[in-house]
């Protein structure tokens, strides 16, 4: 089973699209897909988030109306991603309870990210070998 520390949120905005795509937990093999779909001008922005790094504690400091400061204990995920219940989703992932990768294929919510087929996988390879002989695109 991976661990937090090989997972990553991915964050992905369409054009005209002001509410982004979220992906968490993906491996890096859904990264991988999600960056050739991004160089291929499919996203116009692409965020990438090691879970680790989301799941550390930091303060929160509130002040209510007398003025008086509260500090409390929350994930980095949580005060990033305040609206969305991802801390519930990492804990059962954590538990062996969920993982959004199955057999090679990434399911979230309404977001299915299949592995490429062979026509596909050779356009990537193509991208990529352009990328490198060029330098850009």
């Amino acid at each position: 089973m991976d661990k937090l520390k090989d997972r990553y949120f991915i964050r992905l905005y369409q054009k005209d699209d002001f509410k982004p795509q979220r992906l968490p937990l993906a491996s890096a093999r859904t990264l991988f897909r999600v960056f050739i779909h991004f160089i291929a001008g499919d996203y116009v922005s692409l965020e990438v988030y090691r879970e680790d790094y989301l799941s550390k504690r930091v303060c929160n400091v509130k002040t209510n109306s007398a003025g008086i400061s509260t500090a409390e204990r929350i994930t980095m995920r949580a005060k990033m991603f305040e609206y969305f219940p991802y801390d519930d989703i990492v804990n059962k992932f954590s538990e062996g309870l969920y993982d959004p990768e199955e057999s090679g294929e990434y399911q979230s919510g309404v977001m299915k990210i299949a592995p490429f087929n062979e026509e596909q996988f050779e356009n990537a390879i193509e991208l990529l070998s352009i990328i490198n002989e060029e330098g850009s695109i």
